[in-house]
């Protein structure tokens, strides 16, 4: 089986789901490392910046951070977030519940498109940074009261 291309950031966090996973692309769910899997999720910048606290320990997870994550914000270093601006806690649109399972896909060009357009002109980064440098994110949300999805609630290329 070939790497996923799952960001450093979320090591330990994205659990693969699925035969389809791939250097390419990677879908998986999101775990706390309590082993829990619901979330209350926060948005800010226009769901540019995504965090989520889980229900059973408290701990926060950075899910993505445009100014710091993907091409743009992790290769080209171009951080346009306003990190004064507050976080907004998500609701369900159906129930006005605020506990998700959260299912995120990263899409990434692969180790030898980064090796090409990163590793080899700039020695700043190594290989295995390539997981950095993805190129689309999608994050869907599922209520966990009525089950409502909130699918590609998250969809962004991030180059």
């Amino acid at each position: 089986m070939s790497e996923l291309p799952i960001p450093a950031r979320l090591a330990g966090f994205l659990f693969p789901i699925g035969d389809d996973n791939t250097e390419y692309q990677v879908t998986g769910t999101i775990k706390c490392e309590c082993g829990n899997e619901l979330f209350e999720v926060y948005e800010s910048n226009e769901r540019q910046f995504v965090k989520l606290i889980c229900s059973e320990c408290s701990k926060e997870i950075i899910l993505f951070d445009a100014g710091k994550d993907g091409w743009d914000g992790f290769v080209c270093k171009t951080d346009y977030i306003d990190r004064n601006k507050p976080f907004n806690k998500v609701v369900c649109s159906k129930c006005n519940s605020s506990l998700y399972h959260v299912v995120t896909t990263i899409s990434s060009q692969g180790k030898q498109d980064f090796y090409d357009e990163c590793v080899s002109h700039d020695d700043s980064f190594s290989m295995n940074d390539w997981v950095n440098g993805f190129e689309w994110i999608q994050i869907s949300l599922k209520c966990n009261n009525c089950q409502n999805c909130e699918e590609d609630w998250v969809d962004l290329e991030t180059m």
